[in-house]
C-alpha cells in the first residue's frame, strides 16, 4: 500500500509542478511559494482525513470501491478542466493560497479516497503535502530553463495516471 500511496501522491502533485513552474517566473520568494501552498495542501488533507475518521464505522471492503471511483472522477475532472488564471493584482500570499487550494483539491480528495480504501493514517496527509512541496519547488526552479517552458503539452499525464490508479483499485476490489 505504500507504493500505491506514493503513486497517488505523485499523480495528484504533478499539477503542483506546473503551478510552481508558472508562478516561479514572477515569484520573489520561492520559499514562501512552497511553504504557503504546502501548508494549504496539508491542512486540506488533514481535514479530509478527519472527515473519513468520522465515518470509520461505515467503511468496509465494498466502500473501498468508492475510493477508486473518486480517483477516477478526479482524473476525468482534471482531464477536461480549464485553467483559470489568477489575477495579477492579488497579493503574493493570496495568490499562493488560491494556487494551494486549486492544487490541493486533488490531494484532499485523493486523501479521502485513500482513507475510504483503508489507508487512514496520520502520514498520508504528510506524504501528499511533501510530494506537493517537492513538485512546486522543482517547478519553480525549472521555470528558468528555456526549453522546459513548453512542458504544458504533457498536462494530460496526471489525470490519466489517476484514472489508471482508480481502475486498479476497482479491479482489486472485485477480484
Amino acid at each position: 500500500m505504500i507504493c500505491f500511496l506514493l503513486l497517488t501522491a505523485c499523480a495528484v502533485s504533478i499539477d503542483s509542478f506546473f503551478c510552481g513552474f508558472s508562478l516561479g517566473n514572477s515569484c520573489k520568494n520561492k520559499f514562501l511559494l512552497v511553504f504557503v501552498i504546502t501548508i494549504t495542501v496539508l491542512l486540506m488533507c488533514i481535514a479530509t482525513n478527519y472527515l473519513a475518521l468520522l465515518f470509520t464505522n461505515f467503511l468496509n471492503e465494498k466502500t473501498a470501491s468508492f475510493g477508486g471511483i473518486i480517483l477516477i472522477g478526479i482524473g476525468i475532472y482534471n482531464l477536461f478542466k480549464k485553467d483559470s488564471p489568477v489575477k495579477k493584482n492579488k497579493s503574493e500570499i493570496v495568490q499562493y493560497l488560491l494556487a494551494g487550494f486549486a492544487v490541493g483539491l486533488d490531494g484532499a480528495f485523493a486523501n479521502l479516497s485513500l482513507s475510504i480504501m483503508g489507508i487512514n493514517a496520520f502520514y498520508v496527509p504528510i506524504v501528499i503535502a511533501i510530494m506537493h512541496a517537492v513538485m512546486i519547488y522543482l517547478g519553480s526552479v525549472f521555470s528558468s530553463i528555456k526549453f522546459l517552458k513548453n512542458s504544458g503539452t504533457f498536462a494530460f499525464l496526471p489525470p490519466i495516471l489517476l484514472i489508471c490508479l482508480g481502475l486498479y483499485k476497482l479491479v482489486g476490489v472485485f477480484i
